[in-house]
Order: structure tokens, then sequence, then C-alpha cells
């Protein structure tokens, strides 16, 4: 399964720019198209992804994964571990555009975390339709750092998958991932529908306290 990268949605580079509904002048309009040439122009995804077993809610090659991702994963008979990159040059961009032009910078780094969104939303779509071709159904996916799954796992995950070596994700001591405009998560693969829960900072019960968030990043891009 390749990873791939549409068109973005902009709507959402909005909502990571805080804005809520408000009227966009013209010339941010044309600030953040340029911004999104940039980004996916620099943009090369790569994934990785490996399907385990699960055993009443557990995954012998990943243990510790809190009682949230334990009740998503305890109907289902496998899991998939996944991680998906943007790639170093994305990384390189956001890097130059935050010493020359911190504006750009801001909007650059909303653009990359759309993209590397819209690569997840991809791999869950295709992975969704190669599943129910086997008359199985996919939950969420549930990243390191969200709810009470540890992102001290953030580590594990990688390893397990070698996306090191794979897709050239490493992660650094202090569990953040390296590019950073990269995405780690656990989904289960279950015999029957599941219920897709809400995502997103507002309902995490990690808001006030995420590590992500204190370094302006997410757990989901």
């Amino acid at each position: 399964m390749e990873a791939r990268l549409t068109e973005l949605n902009r709507n959402e580079i909005l909502l990571y720019l805080g804005h809520r509904g408000q009227a966009i002048p013209p010339e941010l309009e044309e600030q953040m198209e340029r911004c999104i040439r940039t980004v996916t122009a620099a943009a090369r995804p790569r994934l990785v992804y490996r399907r385990l077993a699960v055993r009443d809610g557990e995954l012998d090659a990943l243990p510790g994964l809190g009682n949230d991702l334990r009740a998503i994963l305890r109907p289902c008979r496998e899991a998939v571990l996944m991680a998906a990159t943007l790639g170093p040059l994305v990384e390189q961009v956001l890097m130059r555009s935050g010493v020359t032009d911190m504006a750009d910078a801001v909007i650059m780094d909303a653009c990359a975390s759309a993209a590397i969104e819209n690569v997840c939303d991809h791999f869950e779509f295709d992975l969704r339709a190669e599943l129910k071709r086997e008359g199985c159904f996919l939950t969420d996916r549930f990243s390191p750092g969200y709810g009470d799954f540890p992102l001290e796992r953030q580590n594990a995950l990688c390893d397990t998958l070698n996306a090191a070596r794979r897709i050239g994700l490493t992660v650094t001591e202090n569990h953040i991932m390296i590019p950073r405009k990269s995405v780690t998560a656990v989904l289960g693969i279950a015999e029957n529908p599941q219920p897709l829960r809400a995502r997103g900072c507002a309902v995490c019960s990690m808001f006030l306290n995420c590590p992500y968030r204190k370094e302006g990043e997410t757990c989901h891009g």
C-alpha cells in the first residue's frame, strides 16, 4: 500500500491557523496558496505498517497501551501498527521559513500538518477498503500521546515497524519524531463494525498537559 498525498483541505489548514469562520483577506489566501505549493512540492510521503495479533486488547509486541486503546482493541482479532512521514525536505522548508519569514513559517506548519493528516486519511481509507474485501472492519486510529496511550510507546512502536530503516523516521529520547511532520498510530481489525470515536485535541483527556501542544504540535499530525 503506497503513501498518497492529494489536494489539501483548505478549511483544515485554517483550523490549524485558529480561524473559526472569519472572513479571509485576499492577501492571506494568496499567501496560503503559495505555502501549500511549497509544502506539497517538498513532500515525499512514505509509510510503513504491520498487522499483528491481538489477545484480549493486548499486543505482545507493544505492551503498555493504556486503557483507552485496550478498550478499542478488545473486540479485535488483529491490529495494524502504522507510521507515516512527509520526509526530511518538508522539515528543511519549515526550518528555513522559521528563519526567513515567521508568517510563512506558521502557515507552512499548518499546511504540513494538514498534509500528513491527508496521507494518514488515505491510508485508512485504502485499508478499510482492503479489509472490507476480507469481511473485516477497522477502528479509528489511535496515536501515542493521545488519551492515556503513553507517548513513551512511540519509540517501541517505531522499533517494531523498523521505521528508521524503512521510511527514515526516528524518535528522540524525548519521544519526538524526526521528521516532525510524521504520525504513528494503532488501528484495530474486528469482525463486526466498530463505533468511530471523535478525534482531535478538544476531546482528548491529555488536552491540558499534552507534550505535543507545548511544542506547538499535535499527536495526529
